[in-house]
């Protein structure tokens, strides 16, 4: 049985080949990549802005009110997305997806597919963080 890096990169790199991604990848909250697929030269400029996710989401909750934010989304118009979604909220460690999005394709069905795949794998390595609240 293949380790799980390699079982995480070739369900990446599945992804990408369906919906046409250059590069997606699996990172820690502090940018530690876990596994990638795809472009190699931009997977640590990737990870690197998952450390952004947390200002970002403080800051929309604090001055929009917006208390669901599941995705981050930076883009260019007509240009590469570059999409950052928490695999789970409430686990430590905190992981994510981040998937380099070409101008005009879409994303949502592609990534809620893989995030559940992703935490079948993940699951047995990750704990409930005491921080965070009891689920509803």
């Amino acid at each position: 049985m293949p380790g799980v890096e390699s079982q995480l990169t070739a369900l990446l790199a599945g992804m990408n080949g369906r919906g046409g991604y250059p590069l997606s990848l699996v990172c820690t909250d502090q940018g530690l990549l876990v596994a990638a697929a795809g472009e190699p030269a931009r997977r640590d400029v990737a990870a690197g802005l998952t450390g952004l996710f947390d200002d970002i989401v403080t800051r929309a909750v604090r001055d929009l009110g917006l208390a669901g934010v599941d995705e981050l989304t930076l883009c260019e118009p007509d240009a590469d997305r570059l999409v950052i979604r928490p695999l789970a909220r409430d686990c430590a460690p905190r992981l994510f997806l981040v998937v380099l999005v070409p101008g005009g394709r879409t994303w949502r069905r592609h990534t809620n597919h893989i995030t559940r795949k992703l935490l079948a794998l993940l699951g047995p390595w990750l704990t409930r963080d005491a921080a965070s609240p009891e689920p509803p």
